[in-house]
């Protein structure tokens, strides 16, 4: 039989994070299974741009779904989200024409974990980067040029 001996629920900077932490009970060892990450957000602005965005992920079997809002763009200009592994791998999460509205939401998906997943950048038709929002895996540390 095979017992839950701790179950934490944790916040990490930048977002909301579950963590579950399972020991098999009388035998355990002590070590801990490694944390999941559920759902995070992260968010910065571009200063040259004016564009800021907040990015909100939620684990999907074995994906992240990704919720995007920005504002800060122009309209009738291309943009481009792009999501970044922590090995430098690109994917492509969504495109669109900027609107007239103040808050543009944007949403698609990632076909990785949350906790691989290092930064998303959104970038004009041109392929110029508008504005760039760093994860923060490390609860104590700053990541990239925009903090964490």
């Amino acid at each position: 039989m095979v017992s839950i001996g701790l179950l934490t629920a944790t916040v990490t900077l930048g977002g909301t994070a579950a963590v579950a932490l399972l020991r098999d009970g009388p035998g355990d060892t002590g070590a801990p299974v490694a944390p999941v990450v559920v759902s995070t957000a992260a968010s910065a602005a571009d200063v040259d741009s004016g564009a800021r965005m907040t990015v909100a992920l939620t684990a999907e079997d074995g994906s992240t779904e990704v919720l995007a809002k920005l504002t800060g763009l122009k309209k009738g200009t291309g943009y481009r989200l792009y999501g970044y592994g922590l090995d430098d791998h690109r994917w492509a999460v969504a495109n669109w024409t900027g609107g007239a509205g103040k808050v543009q939401e944007v949403t698609g998906t990632v076909p990785a974990a949350i906790g691989g997943i290092s930064h998303f950048a959104v970038l004009r038709s041109d392929r110029s980067t508008v504005v760039t929002v760093y994860l923060s895996h490390d609860a104590g540390a700053d990541i990239g040029p925009n903090g964490g």
